[in-house]
């Protein structure tokens, strides 16, 4: 998303995806084994005192020798889908789109950071590209920035979840088909479609999935009556909207309950459902016992999503 330049740095990327009172770190970096990307280490700090925590981290994982990306929490941004500018290039679309968002957005748009993903073409009917406008409002964006510049250790650049899970998916997206990916965490959900390694839709919904092991199995049972509802409705949408590609499955990312989940999805939805399987997409040799904790997994996977980055 938002971008930054610096030089002479390690491979790799660190990202920082706060959630709440605490922040999920992570490095990927290429090359791991049978060229698979390969997390190397993950880490969970208080996020009450940012400067403080990324001045820890940098002692501890010299922060200031890789590639850094900040994740934006989900109430921090906004994505909207629309047209792309007609007879703009690529390069501009982000100028172009900026007042587009006037009346979309809560925030002053003049002043925001706007950056734009395109959709695929060919995917739909439309005539006309579509893009997935990005907006964060300057006093979100701007705190999280001089945080990392006081720690030593700017950001390379700004992300969102979406492009995280994004790159999740593009790991185990069988070619030629689209995928869903279902990311669960406290109180919510993100839904990405991918196809071709890039977004074709997403959405934000408040569900309550991540629940404890001993949670009333009615407030459960709930949650999993919500999601059937709220993902029918979307993946038929996406059906409808991206009518010249087909959706192979949906993915839901580690959590606890996966399996209970996947089980009552699975016969109301017209794709296969199933478990992501991270095991083999990529190199877990640095933090063998991440796998086996499915709750710890589920707190850093924006993290490491947004550190499998390229650009």
């Amino acid at each position: 998303m938002f971008g930054f330049t610096r030089n002479g740095l390690q491979p790799g990327w660190i990202a920082c995806a706060p959630a709440g009172a605490d922040a999920a770190f992570a490095l990927v970096q290429p090359g791991g084994a049978e060229g698979r990307p390969a997390v190397r280490w993950t880490a969970t700090t208080p996020w009450d005192r940012p400067v403080a925590a990324l001045q820890r981290l940098r002692r501890q994982h010299a922060l200031h020798r890789h590639r850094c990306v900040a994740v934006l929490q989900r109430h921090q941004y906004q994505c909207v889908t629309m047209d792309a500018p007609a007879d703009v290039p690529r390069a501009d679309w982000a100028a172009a789109v900026r007042w587009q968002l006037k009346d979309t957005v809560d925030f002053p748009v003049d002043s925001a950071a706007v950056d734009v993903l395109a959709v695929p073409e060919g995917t739909s009917y439309r005539a006309q590209p579509q893009l997935i406008a990005v907006a964060a409002a300057e006093a979100q964006v701007r705190p999280l920035v001089e945080c990392a510049v006081d720690a030593g250790a700017p950001w390379q650049a700004i992300d969102i979840t979406e492009s995280a899970l994004r790159n999740l998916s593009a790991l185990v997206e069988p070619e030629g088909r689209a995928q869903a990916l279902l990311h669960c965490q406290r109180g919510h959900a993100t839904l990405v479609v991918t196809h071709g390694g890039e977004l074709l839709s997403t959405r934000q919904m408040e569900l309550n999935l991540l629940l404890d092991d001993d949670a009333d199995p009615d407030v459960r049972s709930a949650g999993h009556e919500q999601a059937g509802l709220e993902l029918q409705r979307t993946l038929d949408g996406v059906e409808r909207a991206f009518g010249q590609v087909t959706l192979a499955r949906l993915l839901i990312t580690p959590m606890p309950g996966i399996h209970a989940l996947c089980d009552h999805l699975a016969p109301l939805l017209y794709v296969p459902v199933a478990p992501m399987d991270l095991g083999a997409a990529l190199d877990w040799s640095a933090v063998p016992g991440l796998l086996d904790d499915p709750l710890l997994l589920n707190q850093q996977l924006c993290a490491i999503g947004a550190a499998l980055r390229t650009h």
